[in-house]
């Protein structure tokens, strides 16, 4: 029996986009309105318009807040926490 770990799940098919996630994660870890600070980025194909959600290797899920920031600013609730 494994061990799981609790992460950020992205359903891409409902993002708009909005870019606040980022907003909210950078916000996290400097205290500024920093999205190069965040862990999560979101990147929309102009060509295609399929967007793509990447969880970045330093998401620690905002251990110590019972929802991770990004989760609780995302209006289409497009993330979620869960187990992979």
């Amino acid at each position: 029996m494994g061990v799981f770990a609790e992460t950020i799940l992205a359903d891409t098919r409902a993002c708009t986009g909005c870019l606040a996630c980022e907003l909210a994660c950078g916000f996290r870890w400097s205290k500024s309105i920093d999205p190069s600070q965040s862990t999560i980025r979101v990147h929309r194909d102009d060509a295609s318009g399929m967007i793509d959600i990447n969880i970045l290797e330093g998401c620690d899920t905002c251990r110590g807040i019972e929802i991770p920031m990004c989760v609780s600013i995302c209006s289409p609730r497009v993330l979620s926490l869960g187990r992979r």
